[in-house]
Protein backbone atom coordinates (compact mmCIF):
# COMPACT_ATOMS: atom_id res chain seq x y z
CA UNK A 1 0.00 0.00 0.00
CA UNK A 2 1.43 3.77 -0.82
CA UNK A 3 1.61 6.07 2.14
CA UNK A 4 2.04 9.54 1.28
CA UNK A 5 2.28 10.45 4.86
CA UNK A 6 5.06 13.08 5.78
CA UNK A 7 7.29 12.31 8.81
CA UNK A 8 7.90 14.47 11.75
CA UNK A 9 11.29 15.94 10.02
CA UNK A 10 9.78 16.43 6.54
CA UNK A 11 6.62 18.34 8.20
CA UNK A 12 9.54 20.32 10.52
CA UNK A 13 11.51 21.03 7.56
CA UNK A 14 8.53 22.45 5.70
CA UNK A 15 7.58 24.56 8.10
CA UNK A 16 10.82 25.96 8.55
CA UNK A 17 10.46 27.21 4.91
CA UNK A 18 7.31 28.18 5.25
CA UNK A 19 8.09 30.62 8.05
CA UNK A 20 10.98 31.91 5.77
CA UNK A 21 8.72 32.30 2.59
CA UNK A 22 6.68 34.45 5.17
CA UNK A 23 9.29 36.65 5.73
CA UNK A 24 10.10 37.08 2.95
CA UNK A 25 6.96 38.53 1.88
CA UNK A 26 7.54 41.78 3.19
CA UNK A 27 10.56 42.24 0.49
CA UNK A 28 8.88 40.98 -2.33
CA UNK A 29 7.66 44.75 -3.72
CA UNK A 30 10.72 45.86 -3.22
CA UNK A 31 12.72 43.71 -5.22
CA UNK A 32 10.26 43.72 -7.68
CA UNK A 33 10.52 47.47 -8.02
CA UNK A 34 14.97 47.11 -7.14
CA UNK A 35 15.59 44.32 -9.65
CA UNK A 36 19.48 45.82 -10.22
CA UNK A 37 20.10 45.26 -6.70
CA UNK A 38 21.48 42.02 -5.38
CA UNK A 39 20.16 40.85 -2.07
CA UNK A 40 22.51 40.60 0.73
CA UNK A 41 23.90 37.10 1.12
CA UNK A 42 21.40 36.64 4.05
CA UNK A 43 18.67 38.81 5.58
CA UNK A 44 19.18 39.84 9.56
CA UNK A 45 15.80 38.13 9.72
CA UNK A 46 17.45 34.87 9.01
CA UNK A 47 20.83 35.64 11.42
CA UNK A 48 20.23 32.58 14.11
CA UNK A 49 18.19 30.44 12.00
CA UNK A 50 18.52 27.44 10.53
CA UNK A 51 18.49 26.69 6.81
CA UNK A 52 16.00 23.67 5.94
CA UNK A 53 18.13 23.07 2.90
CA UNK A 54 21.37 22.77 4.81
CA UNK A 55 19.85 20.76 7.66
CA UNK A 56 18.40 18.10 4.83
CA UNK A 57 21.81 18.13 3.30
CA UNK A 58 23.64 17.49 6.25
CA UNK A 59 21.46 14.90 8.04
CA UNK A 60 18.57 13.30 5.66
CA UNK A 61 18.17 11.12 8.48
CA UNK A 62 13.81 10.53 9.45
CA UNK A 63 12.82 12.55 6.01
CA UNK A 64 11.32 10.91 2.77
CA UNK A 65 14.65 10.84 1.57
CA UNK A 66 17.05 13.72 0.05
CA UNK A 67 15.62 14.20 -3.15
CA UNK A 68 12.02 14.09 -2.57
CA UNK A 69 12.05 16.39 0.92
CA UNK A 70 14.04 19.36 -0.59
CA UNK A 71 11.14 19.52 -3.70
CA UNK A 72 8.59 19.54 -0.42
CA UNK A 73 11.19 22.59 0.49
CA UNK A 74 10.90 24.02 -3.15
CA UNK A 75 7.23 24.56 -3.06
CA UNK A 76 7.49 26.93 -0.07
CA UNK A 77 9.47 29.24 -2.15
CA UNK A 78 9.03 32.57 -1.07
CA UNK A 79 8.72 35.75 -2.80
CA UNK A 80 12.58 36.55 -2.10
CA UNK A 81 15.49 34.32 -1.63
CA UNK A 82 16.41 35.05 1.66
CA UNK A 83 19.83 32.95 1.82
CA UNK A 84 22.27 33.74 -1.10
CA UNK A 85 22.84 29.78 -2.00
CA UNK A 86 26.10 28.34 -1.38
CA UNK A 87 26.07 26.19 -4.83
CA UNK A 88 24.58 27.00 -8.32
CA UNK A 89 24.19 24.58 -11.01
CA UNK A 90 27.44 25.17 -12.34
CA UNK A 91 28.75 23.87 -9.35
CA UNK A 92 26.37 20.40 -9.85
CA UNK A 93 28.43 19.60 -12.93
CA UNK A 94 31.98 20.57 -11.89
CA UNK A 95 30.95 17.56 -8.80
CA UNK A 96 29.20 14.87 -11.67
CA UNK A 97 32.32 16.11 -14.08
CA UNK A 98 34.91 17.03 -12.82
CA UNK A 99 38.37 15.62 -11.94
CA UNK A 100 39.04 15.26 -7.69
CA UNK A 101 41.75 18.23 -8.19
CA UNK A 102 38.92 20.43 -10.09
CA UNK A 103 36.38 19.34 -7.54
CA UNK A 104 38.46 20.29 -5.00
CA UNK A 105 39.47 23.71 -6.46
CA UNK A 106 36.00 25.12 -7.03
CA UNK A 107 34.29 23.88 -3.52
CA UNK A 108 34.14 26.76 -2.03
CA UNK A 109 32.76 28.51 -5.40
CA UNK A 110 29.57 29.81 -6.22
CA UNK A 111 28.85 28.45 -9.86
CA UNK A 112 26.11 29.29 -12.20
CA UNK A 113 25.97 27.87 -15.41
CA UNK A 114 25.70 29.53 -18.91
CA UNK A 115 24.48 27.99 -22.03
CA UNK A 116 21.81 30.34 -23.45
CA UNK A 117 23.41 33.01 -26.42
CA UNK A 118 20.91 35.20 -28.11
CA UNK A 119 19.13 33.58 -31.31
CA UNK A 120 20.13 30.20 -29.32
CA UNK A 121 17.24 29.90 -26.17
CA UNK A 122 15.98 26.77 -26.27
CA UNK A 123 18.17 25.52 -29.26
CA UNK A 124 22.18 24.55 -27.92
CA UNK A 125 23.37 22.90 -31.44
CA UNK A 126 22.88 26.83 -32.37
CA UNK A 127 25.22 28.09 -29.73
CA UNK A 128 28.11 30.08 -31.75
CA UNK A 129 30.65 30.55 -28.66
CA UNK A 130 33.98 29.17 -29.40
CA UNK A 131 36.78 28.16 -27.58
CA UNK A 132 40.79 28.09 -29.50
CA UNK A 133 43.40 26.50 -27.75
CA UNK A 134 46.70 28.56 -27.67
CA UNK A 135 49.74 26.33 -27.51
CA UNK A 136 52.22 28.99 -26.52
CA UNK A 137 50.68 29.90 -23.37
CA UNK A 138 48.35 26.63 -22.49
CA UNK A 139 45.37 28.36 -22.24
CA UNK A 140 42.16 28.28 -24.04
CA UNK A 141 40.34 31.24 -25.64
CA UNK A 142 36.91 31.62 -25.77
CA UNK A 143 34.99 34.67 -27.61
CA UNK A 144 30.79 35.22 -27.00
CA UNK A 145 27.78 36.02 -25.26
CA UNK A 146 25.81 34.70 -22.64
CA UNK A 147 22.27 35.52 -21.51
CA UNK A 148 19.99 34.65 -18.93
CA UNK A 149 22.29 33.06 -16.39
CA UNK A 150 20.67 32.89 -13.24
CA UNK A 151 22.77 33.47 -9.92
CA UNK A 152 25.97 34.81 -12.34
CA UNK A 153 25.52 38.29 -10.80
CA UNK A 154 26.76 37.24 -7.01
CA UNK A 155 28.77 33.85 -8.29
CA UNK A 156 32.23 33.44 -8.08
CA UNK A 157 31.93 32.28 -12.42
CA UNK A 158 29.95 29.91 -14.52
CA UNK A 159 30.61 26.58 -16.25
CA UNK A 160 29.99 27.50 -19.83
CA UNK A 161 29.37 25.59 -22.81
CA UNK A 162 30.87 26.75 -26.06
CA UNK A 163 31.78 25.29 -30.15
CA UNK A 164 35.23 23.79 -30.01
CA UNK A 165 37.49 23.40 -32.89
CA UNK A 166 36.38 21.35 -35.88
CA UNK A 167 37.58 17.98 -35.06
CA UNK A 168 38.55 15.16 -37.67
CA UNK A 169 34.55 14.69 -38.35
CA UNK A 170 34.50 17.79 -39.43
CA UNK A 171 32.13 18.44 -36.57
CA UNK A 172 32.72 21.39 -33.77
CA UNK A 173 32.49 19.69 -29.99
CA UNK A 174 31.08 20.89 -27.43
CA UNK A 175 33.37 21.99 -25.03
CA UNK A 176 33.03 22.85 -21.05
CA UNK A 177 34.73 25.33 -18.68
CA UNK A 178 34.90 27.19 -15.38
CA UNK A 179 35.56 30.91 -16.31
CA UNK A 180 35.91 32.52 -13.14
CA UNK A 181 35.21 36.41 -12.64
CA UNK A 182 38.22 38.56 -13.28
CA UNK A 183 39.75 36.80 -16.33
CA UNK A 184 41.11 38.77 -18.61
CA UNK A 185 38.51 38.96 -21.50
CA UNK A 186 35.26 38.36 -19.50
CA UNK A 187 32.96 41.38 -19.06
CA UNK A 188 29.58 41.53 -17.03
CA UNK A 189 27.03 42.90 -18.41
CA UNK A 190 24.75 43.16 -15.40
CA UNK A 191 20.90 42.24 -14.78
CA UNK A 192 18.57 41.25 -16.81
CA UNK A 193 15.44 43.43 -17.13
CA UNK A 194 12.37 41.22 -16.45
CA UNK A 195 8.48 40.89 -16.77
CA UNK A 196 8.47 38.68 -13.68
CA UNK A 197 10.83 37.33 -10.97
CA UNK A 198 12.97 40.48 -10.99
CA UNK A 199 14.17 39.33 -7.62
CA UNK A 200 15.72 36.57 -9.30
CA UNK A 201 19.54 36.96 -9.92
CA UNK A 202 20.47 36.76 -13.88
CA UNK A 203 22.93 38.60 -15.50
CA UNK A 204 24.67 38.37 -18.88
CA UNK A 205 27.83 38.39 -19.87
CA UNK A 206 30.52 38.31 -22.87
CA UNK A 207 33.90 36.71 -23.72
CA UNK A 208 35.93 38.57 -25.86
CA UNK A 209 39.21 36.86 -26.55
CA UNK A 210 38.97 35.43 -23.04
CA UNK A 211 41.59 33.56 -21.35
CA UNK A 212 41.20 30.30 -19.15
CA UNK A 213 43.64 28.03 -17.95
CA UNK A 214 44.17 24.43 -19.27
CA UNK A 215 43.20 22.86 -15.88
CA UNK A 216 39.37 24.94 -15.81
CA UNK A 217 38.44 22.55 -18.83
CA UNK A 218 36.17 20.22 -17.83
CA UNK A 219 35.32 16.29 -19.06
CA UNK A 220 32.26 17.06 -20.42
CA UNK A 221 29.89 17.04 -23.67
CA UNK A 222 26.56 18.27 -24.41
CA UNK A 223 24.61 15.54 -23.62
CA UNK A 224 25.92 14.85 -20.22
CA UNK A 225 25.79 18.11 -19.48
CA UNK A 226 21.99 17.70 -19.70
CA UNK A 227 21.91 14.73 -17.03
CA UNK A 228 22.09 17.13 -15.09
CA UNK A 229 19.14 18.94 -15.48
CA UNK A 230 17.08 15.83 -14.76
CA UNK A 231 17.00 17.08 -11.11
CA UNK A 232 16.53 20.52 -11.15
CA UNK A 233 13.73 21.04 -14.15
CA UNK A 234 11.23 19.11 -11.59
CA UNK A 235 12.19 21.71 -8.42
CA UNK A 236 11.57 24.49 -10.86
CA UNK A 237 8.23 23.09 -11.82
CA UNK A 238 8.05 22.71 -7.53
CA UNK A 239 8.91 26.30 -7.31
CA UNK A 240 6.51 27.50 -10.20
CA UNK A 241 3.63 25.61 -8.06
CA UNK A 242 4.55 27.76 -5.23
CA UNK A 243 3.85 31.00 -6.59
CA UNK A 244 0.19 29.47 -8.23
CA UNK A 245 -0.61 28.39 -4.64
CA UNK A 246 -0.04 31.92 -3.39
CA UNK A 247 -2.64 32.81 -5.43
CA UNK A 248 -4.95 30.32 -4.63
CA UNK A 249 -4.54 31.21 -1.27
CA UNK A 250 -5.20 34.70 -1.44
CA UNK A 251 -8.50 33.54 -3.65
CA UNK A 252 -9.92 31.61 -1.25
CA UNK A 253 -9.09 34.53 1.83
CA UNK A 254 -11.50 36.54 -0.45
CA UNK A 255 -14.08 34.26 -1.16
CA UNK A 256 -13.82 33.72 2.57
CA UNK A 257 -14.51 37.73 3.44
CA UNK A 258 -17.87 37.58 0.90
CA UNK A 259 -19.39 34.33 2.49
CA UNK A 260 -18.21 32.00 -0.20
CA UNK A 261 -15.70 29.45 1.50
CA UNK A 262 -15.85 26.64 -0.05
CA UNK A 263 -16.94 23.13 1.53
CA UNK A 264 -15.27 20.29 0.81
CA UNK A 265 -17.80 18.20 2.27
CA UNK A 266 -20.30 19.19 -0.80
CA UNK A 267 -21.21 17.28 -3.83
CA UNK A 268 -19.80 18.75 -6.93
CA UNK A 269 -23.64 20.30 -7.95
CA UNK A 270 -23.54 22.09 -4.60
CA UNK A 271 -20.73 24.50 -5.37
CA UNK A 272 -21.02 27.47 -6.67
CA UNK A 273 -19.33 28.32 -10.17
CA UNK A 274 -16.45 30.14 -8.70
CA UNK A 275 -16.11 27.55 -6.02
CA UNK A 276 -16.10 24.77 -8.58
CA UNK A 277 -13.14 26.37 -10.54
CA UNK A 278 -11.33 26.90 -7.35
CA UNK A 279 -11.83 22.83 -7.07
CA UNK A 280 -10.41 22.50 -10.08
CA UNK A 281 -7.46 24.60 -9.98
CA UNK A 282 -6.67 23.00 -6.81
CA UNK A 283 -7.00 19.20 -8.03
CA UNK A 284 -4.64 20.90 -10.63
CA UNK A 285 -2.31 21.69 -8.14
CA UNK A 286 -2.35 18.27 -6.22
CA UNK A 287 -1.84 16.30 -8.88
CA UNK A 288 1.48 18.34 -10.30
CA UNK A 289 2.57 17.89 -6.88
CA UNK A 290 2.39 13.94 -7.25
CA UNK A 291 3.95 14.39 -10.67
CA UNK A 292 7.17 16.01 -9.24
CA UNK A 293 7.60 13.62 -6.01
CA UNK A 294 7.41 10.68 -8.70
CA UNK A 295 10.09 11.98 -10.59
CA UNK A 296 11.66 13.00 -7.54
CA UNK A 297 11.54 9.23 -5.89
CA UNK A 298 12.45 7.71 -9.02
CA UNK A 299 15.88 10.53 -8.55
CA UNK A 300 16.13 8.87 -5.29
CA UNK A 301 15.89 5.66 -6.01
CA UNK A 302 18.28 5.26 -9.54
CA UNK A 303 20.51 8.41 -9.20
CA UNK A 304 19.98 11.78 -10.63
CA UNK A 305 22.99 12.17 -13.12
CA UNK A 306 22.63 9.02 -15.52
CA UNK A 307 19.67 9.99 -17.71
CA UNK A 308 17.37 7.49 -16.04
CA UNK A 309 14.70 10.00 -14.90
CA UNK A 310 15.02 12.21 -18.29
CA UNK A 311 11.34 11.90 -19.18
CA UNK A 312 10.01 11.95 -16.52
CA UNK A 313 11.71 15.42 -15.13
CA UNK A 314 10.59 17.13 -18.92
CA UNK A 315 7.06 15.49 -17.70
CA UNK A 316 7.25 17.31 -14.35
CA UNK A 317 8.56 20.53 -16.30
CA UNK A 318 5.86 20.58 -19.10
CA UNK A 319 3.14 20.16 -15.96
CA UNK A 320 4.49 22.36 -13.81
CA UNK A 321 5.05 25.22 -16.01
CA UNK A 322 1.53 24.95 -17.90
CA UNK A 323 -0.20 24.46 -14.24
CA UNK A 324 1.66 27.20 -12.41
CA UNK A 325 0.50 29.45 -15.70
CA UNK A 326 -3.09 28.36 -15.91
CA UNK A 327 -3.68 28.45 -12.27
CA UNK A 328 -2.26 32.02 -11.38
CA UNK A 329 -4.42 33.05 -14.79
CA UNK A 330 -7.56 32.08 -13.46
CA UNK A 331 -7.03 33.10 -10.33
CA UNK A 332 -6.76 36.45 -11.52
CA UNK A 333 -9.72 36.42 -13.48
CA UNK A 334 -11.70 35.40 -10.21
CA UNK A 335 -10.26 38.07 -7.92
CA UNK A 336 -10.89 40.99 -10.76
CA UNK A 337 -9.71 44.21 -9.19
CA UNK A 338 -8.49 42.58 -5.94
CA UNK A 339 -5.95 41.12 -8.34
CA UNK A 340 -4.40 45.17 -9.25
CA UNK A 341 -3.59 46.61 -6.18
CA UNK A 342 0.03 46.07 -5.44
CA UNK A 343 -0.50 45.56 -1.37
CA UNK A 344 -2.04 42.41 -2.46
CA UNK A 345 1.01 41.16 -4.47
CA UNK A 346 -1.52 39.03 -6.50
CA UNK A 347 -0.02 40.78 -10.44
CA UNK A 348 3.51 40.33 -8.99
CA UNK A 349 3.02 36.75 -8.60
CA UNK A 350 0.99 36.58 -11.98
CA UNK A 351 3.90 37.88 -13.82
CA UNK A 352 6.29 35.59 -11.68
CA UNK A 353 4.54 32.22 -12.99
CA UNK A 354 4.93 33.05 -16.70
CA UNK A 355 8.28 32.20 -16.75
CA UNK A 356 8.14 28.59 -15.65
CA UNK A 357 6.88 27.50 -18.75
CA UNK A 358 10.15 28.91 -20.69
CA UNK A 359 13.14 28.63 -18.52
CA UNK A 360 15.13 25.23 -17.30
CA UNK A 361 13.62 24.21 -20.60
CA UNK A 362 10.95 25.79 -22.16
CA UNK A 363 7.72 23.17 -23.02
CA UNK A 364 8.09 23.12 -26.07
CA UNK A 365 11.48 21.44 -25.75
CA UNK A 366 10.16 19.11 -22.53
CA UNK A 367 7.44 17.92 -24.43
CA UNK A 368 10.15 17.20 -27.70
CA UNK A 369 11.76 14.74 -25.51
CA UNK A 370 9.17 13.13 -23.92
CA UNK A 371 7.77 12.47 -27.74
CA UNK A 372 11.01 11.00 -28.92
CA UNK A 373 11.25 8.87 -26.11
CA UNK A 374 7.62 7.65 -26.86
CA UNK A 375 8.15 7.19 -30.40
CA UNK A 376 11.74 5.91 -30.31
CA UNK A 377 13.01 9.14 -32.20
CA UNK A 378 16.34 10.38 -32.60
CA UNK A 379 17.19 14.61 -32.15
CA UNK A 380 17.28 14.44 -35.33
CA UNK A 381 14.20 12.79 -37.03
CA UNK A 382 12.23 14.73 -34.46
CA UNK A 383 13.36 18.46 -33.34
Amino acid sequence: MIDFTLTAEDNRLVALAREEAAISRKYARYYDQNEDELKPKEFPELMGRPSPIDQLRANPEGTSGLAITESLIHQQFGDVHMRRPTEGLGNMIVRYAGTPEQVEKFESKLLSIAMTEPGAGSDPAAIQATARYDEASSEWILNGEKIYCSEFGAADGAVVMVRGPVDGNGVKPFLAFVVEKGMPGLQELGQVKKMGLRSWDTADFVMQDCRVPRSNQLDLDFRRAMFVFNGTRPAVAAIGLSIARNLLDLLKKKLQEADESINYENGRFRQSSIQSRVLALEALHDATTLTILHCKWLEQRDGGANGSTMVEAATAKVIGGRAARQITQECMEMLGVDALTEEALAEKWFRDARIFDIFEGAGEINRLIIARSLLGYSNKELN
